[in-house]
This record gives structure tokens, sequence and C-alpha cells, in this order.
């Protein structure tokens, strides 16, 4: 009986990381996520934490994973702590040295990812208003791009090229715009998603 309930938890608790591993998976292969892990830590950053599937891995073990100097992966090491998302905790071995191991803390990633996020949202938001508020004129040649009561100071004329000024079309920009809301506002919801779900394992490691 008892053998039988150690089989049933430990099964529970397989299908419980399994399905914690596909969230995370999930989250890293998201286009929003690897643009802005590329952004901040570089393009080798995202493979080292799609390297991180199972448990804590040192600088050592990364670099050999991913067949790249280790300096490469302290770097990107370092650049996702200095925002919180790569953690790490350092034992003396017997050397004397430290010995250093990592993790990756994914609400950080959800946390910023979502604050970016819905920060574009409202700017969206403000620029739907704003063009149906006001008639808006441009420079064919994209030097500039002016209210009404601007446009009309430069007489129609850029100011640039001397270009005549014309109206944007506020039906076509507006819906652009409405797709890009209606984009954002998907992926907003599918991070909340996740963040609801997904659990990290950092208790004991330095995070920022």
């Amino acid at each position: 009986m008892f053998c039988n309930l150690y089989i049933l938890l430990n099964n529970i608790n397989n299908g419980a990381l399994r399905n914690m591993n596909k969230l995370k998976k999930e989250l890293i292969n998201e286009k929003v996520t690897i643009d802005f892990i590329k952004q901040i830590a570089g393009p080798i950053a995202v493979n080292v934490i799609k390297s991180f599937d199972k448990k804590p891995l040192s600088p050592e073990a990364l670099s050999k994973k991913l067949d790249t100097k280790i300096t490469n992966v302290r770097s990107a090491l370092n650049s996702l702590h200095y925002r919180g998302i790569a953690c790490y905790r350092k034992e003396k071995g017997n050397n004397n040295l430290f010995n250093f191991t990592w993790e990756i803390k994914y609400k950080k990633i959800l946390e910023i990812l979502l604050i970016k996020e819905m920060k574009r949202f409202k700017q969206i938001e403000n620029s739907i208003n704003q063009k149906v508020d006001y008639d808006l004129f441009y420079c064919p040649n994209h030097c500039i791009e002016v209210p009404f009561e601007i446009a009309a100071a430069y007489k129609f004329k850029c100011p640039n090229c001397n270009s005549k000024l014309e109206m944007v079309d506020k039906t076509k920009r507006i819906s652009n715009l409405k797709r890009q809301k209606t984009k954002t506002k998907k992926n907003i919801e599918k991070l909340q998603n996740i963040m609801d779900k997904i659990k990290d394992n950092v208790k004991g490691y330095e995070c920022e």
C-alpha cells in the first residue's frame, strides 16, 4: 500500500515538474520574451536560459553545454543578474575558491514583460485617441509628421525638403493600431496566465 502511494506521489510530482518545465519553455519561446532577452543580455542569453530545464548549472557546465566561451556565458549571466533574472549561489570549494551555481527566476521575466506590454498597450491607446481627435500631415520623404496647426504654420510644406505635406490616412493607421492593440492585449493575457501557474526554485540564491 505504502509502496503504491509512494509511486503515485512520485508520478504526481514528476507530472507537476513536466508541466512546470513546459510552462517555462512556453515563456522563453515567446517572441516577446526572446526579443527582450536579446536586448538586455545578447543573443546567447536566450540559449543560456533554455539550458536551465531541470537543475541549477555552473558557468562551466553551461559553457560546455552550449559549446561557447565561458566568458560569453558569464557576461550573459551577469547581464541577466543585473535585471534580477539570473540568480546565483556560491560555495567555497576544496581549493578555497568560490564555486557558483545559477538558476533562473522566470517570474521576474514575466514581471518585466508585463510592465513593458502594459506600457505599450497604453501608448497604443493614446496613439489611437490622438489620431481620432487630430488631423495629421506627413512628408512623403518621411521627414516629419505633424498635426494640422503645425502643418498650416509651415504652409503645408516640409521645412526640411520643401515637399508638399500630405494628410495621413487615419482610417488605415487607426486600423493598424487596433490590430497592434489586440495583439498586445493577447500577449498580456498569455503572460498573466503563465504568471499564475509558474513557480521558481531560487530559495537561497542571490537574485538582486
